[in-house]
Order: structure tokens, then sequence, then C-alpha cells
């Protein structure tokens, strides 16, 4: 099975490409405003000392606190209420959303943009939830693997582009503010809706029509909180989906450790915050493209790896990756290595999310799929949270802690042990074409 076959049936895929175009308008803006903001926080000297580690943690905190927790329930409303409607619905309350931002965010700390981009970032899981979602509604299920290689490898780069923008504006000195490029996600927020709206149908993007019941607040609040339950007990019947889950909310705890060590070290120990900026903000937006290069990578090596040597031998790999490189950053702890780390961690990172979103796609029935995507990205952000918060307490302020990094390779290393180990005859899914849909029994996981 070829990978450049599949993608020559998803570039002949009109339906794929239309819900491509929304993801990558909508991630492009993603980036803009996401940079836009987090620059505005750094740099910000009436926001108090820059070189404080649980400053960090705390901003990010406060940012992806909400968009976290409302995960079971988003999952759930997905399973239940049309995707594309809700997909068109969240762009456009984040296209108004930035009209208030760009007005407010010159001011300084104001409690009326931060609660704007905190209702921002939390519509943001409708859309990357309902995307995920309704890739088997368009896509044939041998196409699912580059299907999800392609579209989250794209919308990642789509997103650092973004990103790549405002570094570059700010880096420059071009004179735009935050609150033009605010405006400027806005309008790509826009432009996401008018495409999902455009190109689909109300049912076109799931759920079946006779799976949506739409019904009273209240009652829809209880329905989540039991159709959770159901969902995590259909989890329960899914060991290998499962096992994959909980590696990437440990990956992600640790790799918010590396974080905050990263960003303590660039804004604090390699240079001064108030007199280096212009250096700071090159190195960021060096390790940014070299993320997305990452990015690329692992979408070019998944789909194969995981069909030549099987999903779970796949997650084992990235995962003992993740072990050397941090070993070896910590006994150097220089700029050159984060910049090598970042690009062979994100290799990791794409290629463990790639292999877990088809896990999903592939081993969870589509009535309980919204939710249990919505459950795995709840895993994926608190477990990034609590690594924030955990090494905003260990970490000390100008960021210098190889003895942390230690830890984290060790942890890593025993994360790649163990899950050989629990995963031995439960592999994430089969390796061949096998889905839920499929009349033959479910051949078996073992590898």
């Amino acid at each position: 099975m070829r990978t450049d076959g599949h993608v020559r049936n998803l570039a002949s895929n009109r339906r794929f490409r239309h819900l491509l175009a929304v993801r990558l308008t909508s991630q492009g803006a993603d980036g803009m405003f996401q940079a836009s903001l987090a620059l505005s926080v750094f740099f910000n000297p009436a926001l108090g000392e820059a070189n404080d580690p649980f400053r960090y943690a705390a901003a990010v905190a406060v940012l992806l606190g909400p968009y976290s927790l409302l995960g079971p329930y988003v999952g759930t409303v997905l399973d239940r209420f049309s995707r594309r409607n809700l997909i068109g619905g969240a762009n456009l309350v984040r296209a108004a959303l930035m009209i208030v931002i760009c007005l407010t965010l010159p001011g300084g700390f104001n409690w009326s943009w931060v609660l704007c981009a905190m209702i921002v970032l939390a519509a943001n899981r409708f859309v990357l939830a309902g995307l995920a979602a309704a890739h088997p509604q368009v896509v044939p299920a041998k196409d699912l693997v580059t299907a999800n290689s392609l579209a989250s490898t794209l919308g990642a780069l789509a997103y650092g582009l973004g990103l790549a923008t405002t570094g570059i504006a700010k880096l420059l000195d071009s004179g735009v503010s935050y609150s033009m490029l605010a405006l400027a996600a806005g309008c790509g927020y826009l432009a996401s809706a008018c495409i999902v709206v455009a190109s689909f149908r109300r049912p076109d993007l799931g759920p079946p029509a006779d799976d949506s019941a739409p019904s009273g607040l209240w009652r829809g609040i209880a329905q989540t909180s039991s159709g959770m339950w159901e969902g995590f007990k259909h989890l329960g019947r899914r060991r290998g989906p499962a096992l994959a889950m909980a590696v990437q909310g440990l990956h992600r705890f640790l790799y918010g450790i590396v974080f905050i060590i990263a960003i303590a070290l660039f804004m604090g120990f390699f240079w001064d915050v108030e007199s280096d900026q212009t250096t700071i903000i090159s190195w960021l937006l060096v390790l940014a493209i070299l993320g997305n290069v990452g990015v690329l990578a692992a979408a070019i090596a998944t789909p194969r790896a995981t069909r030549v040597w099987g999903p779970k031998n796949w997650i084992v790999v990235l995962m003992a990756l993740c072990a050397v490189v941090v070993a070896v950053l910590s006994g150097t702890m220089v700029p050159a290595m984060f910049a090598v780390v970042v690009l062979l961690v994100n290799i990791a990172s794409q290629g463990l999310k790639i292999t877990v979103d088809t896990s999903i796609q592939r081993g969870v029935e589509d009535a309980y799929r919204g939710r249990v995507f919505s459950v795995n990205d709840t895993i994926y952000n608190v477990g990034y949270l609590a690594g924030l918060f955990a090494a905003a307490f260990v970490v000390p302020e100008n960021g210098y802690a190889p003895g942390t990094l230690v830890g984290v390779a060790l942890s890593y290393g025993l994360i790649c042990v163990g899950y050989a180990y629990l995963a031995r005859d439960e592999a994430p899914y089969d390796s061949q074409a096998w889905s839920p849909a499929a009349t033959e029994a479910r051949p078996t996981t073992s590898q």
C-alpha cells in the first residue's frame, strides 16, 4: 500500500479539499492571533517581570483552561448536532470577538480582551474536534491514515505560517500593531466559516440524521454527562486507542516541562529580555520554523512507518527518540541544541498525534467518535497544562535546569518501555485497511 496513491485519491476528493480549506484558513488565523497575543504578554513590561516561569505557565493556563475543560461537552455536542453548523458558527463568533480584542488590546492588561481571548480559544475546540470527527464522512477508510497526516500537518504548517507572519512583522519593526494582526486573524476566521457553509450541506459532516436529537439546555447537559460515561465505557473496550491516548497525554506533560525550560532560558539565561528583544524574537522565529519542518517530516514518515513497522512500534520509536534527544540536551544547554531538539521532538509529537487520531477513527464507532476525540483533546491539553505548572515550581527563573531535563529523559524511557509491554497485544489499530465498518471480523492487533 503506497502513500502516494492515497495522496492522489485525496487530491481528487472535492469534499476533502473543501474540508482542508476550512482547516487551513482557521488554523492560519489561529497562528496569527496566538502569536500576537503571546508577544503582547511576554514582551509587555507593564505586566511585571518577564523572566518568571510561573507567569509563563499562568498565561497559558488562563487562555487554555476553558478550552481544555470544555472538551467532553464539545464532543457530545458534535455527536448530536450538525458539525457543519457548529464549525461555521464557532468561526463566526471568533471573527466577531476579534473586533473587541483589537480595540482593547493596545491598552495593556484588560479583562475584556482576556475574556474574549479565552472564548476564542475555547471555540477552537469545536472547530478542530469537529473537523477530525468529520473526516470519516468525506474520506474512505483506506485513505484515513494519509488524510489525517495531510490535514493535521498542513493545518500545523498553516498555523506556523500565521506565527511566522506575526513574528516577521514585529522583527522587521513594520509598524503593524498587535491589534491589526488580531483583526487580520478575524478575517481568516470569517473566511473559514464562509467556506464550510458554502461547501457542505447541514448533514454532510455528520453525525447521521438519526443520531442528532436537539433538546433543551439542561436536558442536553444531563445527556452530555451520561453520554460521556458511555464514551468512557466504549473507550474501555478499545484498549489499543486508549493506551495510545495515554502515551500522548504523558508526552504532553513532559513537553510542557521542556517548554517552560526553553522559554525561561531564552528570556533570561541566554539573553536579556529588555535589551535583546530582537535576538530573542529571531530565535523564537527560527524555532517555530524548525518545529513546522518537523511536522512536515512526520507527515511524510508516519504513513509509511505505520504500514511497515506497525503503529505500536512507531509509537515506541517516537518515545525513544524523545528520550535520547532530551538526554543529549541536558548535557549541552545551548541555543543550537534547542533548535535540534525542537525539530526532532516535533517529529515525534506530530507522528504520535497522527497515529492517535487514526486509532480513534478506526477503532471507535461513529456514534462515539466525537466524544472520544474531545476526551483525547482534553487529555492532550490538561497534560500540557500540568507539565507547565510542574515546571513552574521546580525550574529557576533563568531556566537552567539540566537535572530536570535528565528526569524528563528518564520519564520518556519509562513511557517507551511501559507502552511496549502494555500494548504488546493491543496495537492502536491494525496496520492494514481494517475499519469498524468492515464486514469481516477484526484481525488480530498483535505486532
